[in-house]
């Protein structure tokens, strides 16, 4: 387990998405490091509050969840307003809930299509809207860190409607980036290439059933395709928001960092 060093003790941190896969990983590290945290997911969150209260020890009013369906502007003010409730007003938020559906783009529904757009894109517009503007009320300074993908700088087959909500937070981070930084409130994203998580091994299941292949034989296929020559631990991606939300990037913003074991430069 990865050691803390106290880069965000007196954060309070709001992670979407927090209760699975690189958003619980983000949670852990930024308790580790001393920020207060908050899981806002559609479900799941009383259960890793648990796990982390297990593992990690920390304070139990260091950590809560609230239900946020980050698709439903009501949903999300009532989630940030009950946020703040449990640990005061928040400077850090991670845009992370986000979901894939895999199709090729001419046999895409439209249904999943705005499916996808509504979770990674709306959701994420909704998430940054409502905290930036508490945060501004506030005079600031804050953190806003967006998830997207390696397949938001990227093409790839099946994706077309990930793509393009991954794509599409890039643009809106930019500009909020620009809009955002006279009140002290840098906006970054992060983009992991292809790591260990529940949306990997799903992926995995699905493309081995559907070319006569191995669940197994897909994560090799993965894996070839990155000079490291392995997947990406979740952990190693939360490193990265750990860095955007510390004083050690407060002169970054408007970003996207990159993190997939050199797929782009091999």
């Amino acid at each position: 387990m990865t050691e803390g060093h106290g880069l965000l003790t007196g954060s309070r941190a709001v992670v979407t998405g927090g209760a699975r896969g690189i958003g619980f990983q983000i949670v852990r590290r930024y308790l580790q490091e001393g920020a207060d945290v908050v899981i806002a997911d559609f479900s799941g969150g009383p259960e890793a509050v648990q796990a982390l209260l297990d593992e990690l020890g920390v304070d139990p009013a260091r950590i809560g969840s609230v239900t946020m369906d980050v698709t439903d502007p009501a949903s999300v003010a009532a989630a940030a307003e009950a946020a703040e409730q449990l640990i005061g007003p928040i400077d850090v938020v991670v845009a992370n809930a986000g979901i894939l559906v895999l199709a090729p783009g001419l046999e895409t529904s439209l249904a999943d299509w705005n499916r996808v757009l509504q979770v990674n894109l709306t959701g994420v517009f909704l998430t940054c809207q409502e905290f930036g503007r508490r945060m501004v009320a506030r005079g600031g300074p804050g953190r806003i860190v967006i998830a997207s993908s390696l397949f938001g700088v990227r093409g790839g087959v099946e994706n077309s409607a990930y793509c393009a909500s991954k794509f599409g937070v890039l643009g809106l981070m930019k500009c909020l980036a620009a809009e955002l930084a006279p009140h002290a409130i840098t906006v970054n994203a992060v983009c992991p290439g292809q790591i260990i998580t529940p949306m990997i091994e799903q992926l995995s299941r699905d493309r081995s059933a559907a070319r006569g292949t191995t669940p197994e034989a897909e994560i090799a296929r993965l894996e070839s395709t990155i000079p490291l020559g392995r997947l990406g631990d979740p952990a190693e991606i939360a490193d990265t928001y750990v860095y955007l939300a510390s004083p050690l990037a407060r002169y970054t913003t408007g970003q996207e960092l990159v993190v997939d074991g050199g797929v782009q430069v091999g």
